[in-house]
């Protein structure tokens, strides 16, 4: 399969959803985050893995102005 940069975005209310641009208007008050992964599912549980540690580690959480970016 091929891997791709896929946004996936993290509502406030705790909805997971992506697809679209990280720019989209609808993601102003989202987590966003880049991930690269062979299909929506995988990017999914990266982000929320990443997520997951951040929020452990006290760091911030992306955000549209500052989107998580990973690379494999």
């Amino acid at each position: 399969m091929d891997i791709k940069t896929l946004t996936v975005v993290r509502f406030p209310a705790g909805d997971w959803s992506g697809g679209g641009r990280p720019s989209d208007p609808d993601y102003a008050q989202c987590e966003v985050y880049l991930i690269q992964a062979e299909s929506f599912e995988k990017a999914k549980k990266k982000a929320q893995s990443v997520r997951a540690s951040l929020v452990k580690k006290g760091l911030s959480l992306p955000s549209q102005t500052t989107p998580y970016i990973h690379h494999q």
